[in-house]
């Protein structure tokens, strides 16, 4: 297969799909530029009447690198996925949502990759300690409802001449299977997934993810330094909680960190 890759398809996505699992397909949005799927995905929310629905992209151009270098995204050559998901869940109820989706997409890319990718705490995916997925999850307040936002990027296609201004390590499935992947067949395969997280969340929340979590969990049994509050402490990662919490011993203390309050780096 030679460039230019397949265009993202939506009539290619559906056929992928495990029909006899949904109940209604749920819509597919596709664009060729966007600021940011999350963004798109946020605003259709308001409006939205279906439970799910799916927002990608050919290239996103809004957002920025570490140390203020610029967003990278090669045109036609990743995966940008946005899922618009409305539910009854509290605010409370959704702790630990995102390492269950860290699971299901590194188990889904581990289909095509012999198991090598691992997430480290608590939003990247990494094959051999270079970065290939990323994941942010957003919410927002649609009256008595809340509208949670499930942002996935993956490098697919992506070459290093592409990628050269990206300040980490990094590789696309590409390099990482050595095969070329049809970013459709991989879209649909997520999504298969992706809904059935929808449907198990709800009931038993991070719970049943947790036992994979840790398999896949990159940190775990690591020396790590941690920077919370402005200060630097050496810690022992001993795992996660239900809650999607990263357990560290400190010395003699054990401690507890939620996402958003630390930043941690393996020594």
């Amino acid at each position: 297969m030679k460039e230019p890759f397949p265009s993202l398809d939506c009539s290619q996505i559906v056929n992928y799909l495990e029909k006899d699992f949904f109940e209604d397909l749920p819509e597919i949005f596709i664009t060729e530029t966007t600021g940011s799927t999350n963004d798109d995905a946020k605003s259709f929310l308001t409006e939205q009447s279906d439970p799910i629905s799916i927002h990608l992209t050919e290239q996103q151009v809004a957002g920025r690198g570490r140390n203020g270098k610029k967003w990278i995204s090669p045109k036609g050559k990743n995966i940008y996925l946005s899922l618009g998901w409305k539910t009854t869940l509290k605010y409370s109820q959704l702790d630990g949502l995102s390492l269950a989706l860290g699971t299901v997409i590194a188990k889904t890319l581990n289909e095509y990759t012999d198991q090598l990718i691992k997430i480290k705490w608590p939003n990247d995916l990494l094959f051999e300690k270079k970065k290939i997925s990323g994941i942010l999850v957003e919410t927002i307040d649609l009256n008595d409802q809340i509208g949670v936002v499930m942002g996935i990027g993956i490098n697919v296609h992506m070459s290093p001449e592409d990628g050269k201004e990206i300040d980490q390590s990094w590789i696309s499935l590409d390099e990482a299977t050595n095969s070329i992947r049809d970013r459709n067949k991989v879209i649909a395969d997520l999504l298969n997934e992706l809904i059935k997280l929808t449907i198990s969340f709800p009931i038993e929340g991070f719970r049943p993810f947790m036992k994979d979590f840790e398999k896949l969990n990159i940190l775990k049994g690591k020396q790590c330094n941690i920077s919370t509050d402005g200060s630097n402490k050496i810690v022992d990662v001993l795992g996660v909680n239900e809650k999607g919490e990263l357990l560290v011993r400190y010395n003699s203390e054990n401690l507890t960190l939620r996402y958003g309050e630390v930043s941690i780096r393996e020594l």
